[in-house]
């Protein structure tokens, strides 16, 4: 029997659906709060795609998040952080209830990495583990040496993701800052909008700087804090 590898994952805070703003996604938003605790989930295996920023990796933490409120096992992995990993610790991961990989079309050009990530989602349907993978890409456009793997890939369900328009964007930063205790006015957020990327990473980042500038200096954010603060 493969000896069950645990990884502990430190999940953020603020990354559950409740902080998630869907926009045009509300039917991924539903299809995932069923499946992740689901009795027979079915398929197996969901598959989201879209740009940076998009908010793939935040459904990935909320589908975690729920997973550990329902008691159930779970992990995530991205392989953004590759350097760090070693494909030996997929071994034994389908033993789990949910299973996170993020960012896998950074796999591309790592054939052991690919025939490690084949073979364990082989695995997990077999032990019917819920996998729920990301990438910026569908499998099909994936850059892999490994054509069976794209066809693994294809086994589930797929959504691409939609980015929010401004007005979202706005809302999902007001939203953030109150699960902060930090009231952000529209005028703030739209400055930021304005004046910065428009990337949620980027934007969320800024959100961070700001949340640890404005408790040291005890300042509420306004438009003259904020430009002082991030040099805009």
């Amino acid at each position: 029997m493969t000896e069950q590898l645990f990884l502990p994952v430190q999940l953020p805070d603020d990354e559950v659906y409740d902080s998630f703003i869907p926009g045009s996604n509300a039917h991924v938003l539903a299809h995932l709060t069923a499946w992740v605790t689901a009795a027979q989930p079915k398929p197996f295996l969901t598959y989201l795609s879209g740009q940076t920023g998009a908010g793939k990796s935040h459904l990935l933490f909320s589908a975690c998040n729920q997973a550990a409120d329902a008691n159930l096992t779970c992990t995530y992995i991205s392989f953004n952080q590759m350097a760090d990993l070693a494909p030996a610790m997929l071994q034994g991961l389908e033993q789990m209830d949910l299973v996170c990989l993020d960012d896998i079309q950074c796999i591309g050009g790592h054939l052991e990495w690919q025939q490690a990530v084949f073979d364990f989602i082989n695995r997990a349907r077999e032990q019917q583990c819920r996998l729920l993978v990301a990438a910026d890409s569908g499998p099909k456009q994936l850059p892999l040496e490994l054509p069976d793997l794209q066809s693994r890939l294809s086994w589930g369900v797929s959504y691409h993701i939609q980015p929010l328009d401004d007005e979202q964007r706005i809302n999902a930063l007001q939203v953030r800052a109150h699960r902060r205790g930090m009231t952000m006015p529209q005028e703030v957020a739209r400055f930021l909008m304005n004046h910065c990327q428009r990337d949620m990473t980027v934007l969320v980042g800024l959100l961070d700087r700001l949340d640890a500038l404005s408790l040291k200096a005890q300042h509420r954010l306004t438009i003259p804090f904020v430009k002082k603060a991030l040099n805009l």
